[in-house]
């Protein structure tokens, strides 16, 4: 059983754990779970609002994050819900570039490997669309149910809010097929600039659909 409720600060470390099962495989030590912590603070408070899975045991099981377009925000008369610490993101980006945490070998080559596909994501795709559905991850052991009720309810919020329509940006190395079955529709296919013959997605959801 879980709750999905507004993230708030304390929730970092527990995020950090969800993007590490959600993206990664290898074993992790403490000061990578440090940096794990750090990412997911700064990914989170980047965006307009995000929500997390609480177990019934208070542990934080899974979070989705989605931040609005600046010609969409710029419409809204409400604040975005999270909180702005850009000290902490400058903190955190000098310590990562000047290799301060100190990252295992086996993590810091993973790690590698996810911002290569990170670096796949270009502006210009997201620049038509209200809101982007940033991020979406969750505890392997609680994944029945809660992608789909996290995702019910961003999409709950992006209708309150008057958003149009929802993108999101995925590949064919990750689990694509979850959007493709919740309504979500590809409209931009373009393979990795690596020549892997990996494909980078972009899916859409118009939320007028909902309820019909």
């Amino acid at each position: 059983m879980f709750t999905i409720r507004p993230y708030r600060e304390e929730d970092t470390e527990g995020c950090g754990r969800c993007f590490y099962e959600g993206f990664f495989t290898c074993p992790i030590n403490e000061n990578d779970r440090i940096f794990l912590r750090d990412y997911a603070r700064v990914l989170i408070e980047k965006c307009s609002f995000a929500y997390v899975a609480e177990a019934s045991d208070h542990q934080i099981v899974g979070f989705i994050s989605g931040n609005y377009g600046k010609r969409f925000r710029s419409m809204k008369t409400d604040p975005d819900q999270c909180k702005k610490h850009y000290v902490a993101w400058c903190r955190m980006f000098l310590k990562f570039y000047l290799k301060g945490y100190r990252l295992s070998e086996a993590f810091q080559k993973q790690l590698d490997g996810f911002i290569l596909q990170a670096r796949e994501r270009e502006g210009k795709f997201f620049d038509g669309c209200d809101l982007e559905l940033v991020a979406l991850t969750s505890r392997k052991d609680y994944r029945k149910g809660l992608g789909t009720a996290l995702v019910s309810r961003f999409m709950d919020r992006a209708a309150a809010d008057g958003a149009r329509n929802v993108r999101l940006l995925t590949n064919t190395l990750a689990s694509w097929e979850f959007y493709e079955k919740r309504g979500f529709t590809k409209i931009i296919e373009k393979p990795f600039t690596d020549g892997s013959g990996q494909k980078t997605l972009i899916y859409e959801y118009n939320t007028r659909q909902r309820g019909k």
